[in-house]
């Protein structure tokens, strides 16, 4: 029972999150089943008081909607909730011709319009026809209509003493209640459904977002978004808002790496060094993997400033082993560069790192080239 408990805990709250959904199947078979128990209290009521016509009503609904669950377990949706909807306006003329409205049994023509407008809004299967929830929308409220007419002008078929007793009372209550209770659950329902819809929206978008903007390897931008940063950056330079610099950085003898110990142990080399790199910037910063075994990092601050920093990323680097498999391998970076200036396009600026990173890895590797 504890498990089970934990369970449904669980549940709810994957519910919450988003994590989880409520299929279609057991959006309808829930909405019947609540139903079929309505049916199954009145039968009794009705029979506890001798009217065996509305109690053998209740029990062939009853049976009826137990119909209909399995039709919706099928997935045969459309038809099971257009015959429950007609049967619930059955109920509600037929309880009015036989014992009148005073106990409130025609109130549940309005559990259809919440129900209705929730399972068209989320099941698939309806969303295709819009006209559906309008229409028995309509026929409710003119059920409702024609049950407050048949109240006034017609003489009920059974008589139930319990005018102004507490019984009385206590059914036109609970009438009440559920009818109310049903619909602010299916308007609750619908928010939450909505909410959750947007929210696993939100959630899609950012993983595409992420996937166009984020290399999935380190983690680190890609490119693209790079760019988009080092064009805002330029411009601020080019109104004089604001100095940045670049740092051009690529891992010494990668090649060498993935051809001795294999691209898995390569690509455990990029994390750390993407890991290391992310470690080291400040607020305001950026970095990017540029392309294959290149970092592009950008540093707001003039040269030294850039300088500084990427020494101090070469420094964590090569204090740190990478190990794969029982291998261990001892990385270091080269990086080149370059402050941005007045007249710079960003083609310029980039060109002037990675010709100062080439000159690095042209005389000894594993430094930092600022000229």
């Amino acid at each position: 029972m504890l498990t089970i408990l934990k369970n449904m805990v669980t549940y709810v709250r994957n519910l919450i999150n988003g994590d989880e959904y409520i299929s279609d199947r057991t959006k309808i078979t829930y909405v019947l089943t609540y139903t079929s128990v309505i049916h199954v209290l009145c039968a009794v009521f009705f029979a506890y008081y001798g009217l065996l016509l509305l109690a053998i009503y209740n029990i062939g609904a009853f049976f009826v909607h137990q119909f209909l669950i399995g039709m919706a377990k099928k997935k045969i949706f459309l038809p099971a909730m257009t015959l429950s909807c007609v049967e619930i306006m059955v109920f509600s003329i037929l309880t009015t011709l036989c014992i009148g409205n005073f106990l409130n049994f025609n109130l549940y023509c309005f559990c259809i319009i919440p129900a209705i407008y929730y399972v068209t809004s989320t099941v698939k299967d309806f969303k295709k026809n819009s006209g559906f929830a309008f229409g028995f929308s309509v026929l409710a409220l003119i059920t409702y209509i024609t049950t407050l007419l048949l109240d006034y002008y017609a003489e009920p078929w059974f008589y139930i003493n319990l005018t102004h007793s507490i019984l009385s009372l206590l059914v036109e209550s609970i009438n009440g209640v559920m009818v109310i209770g049903m619909m602010v659950i299916f308007s609750l329902l619908f928010t939450w459904e909505v909410k959750n819809d947007t929210d696993t929206l939100e959630k899609r978008n950012q993983k595409l977002l992420d996937f166009a903007n984020k290399d999935p390897l380190t983690r680190l931008p890609n490119r693209r978004s790079m760019m988009q940063v080092l064009n805002v950056s330029m411009h601020q330079v080019q109104i004089g808002a604001s100095a940045f610099s670049i740092i051009l950085g690529d891992i010494d003898n990668f090649k060498k790496i993935n051809d001795n110990y294999g691209h898995d142990m390569g690509d455990k080399v990029l994390v750390s060094v993407a890991n290391q790199i992310t470690s080291q910037l400040r607020d305001g910063d950026a970095v990017c993997r540029w392309g294959g075994e290149e970092i592009l990092i950008l540093v707001r601050g003039d040269l030294d400033t850039a300088i500084s920093i990427a020494e101090r990323i070469r420094g964590a680097i090569q204090e740190t082993d990478v190990t794969h498999n029982n291998s261990t391998v001892r990385v270091t970076m080269t990086f080149g560069v370059a402050e941005a200036e007045k007249g710079y396009r960003i083609e310029q600026l980039i060109q002037q790192a990675d010709n100062r990173l080439y000159y690095g890895k042209e005389h000894g590797k594993n430094q930092t080239v600022s000229a």
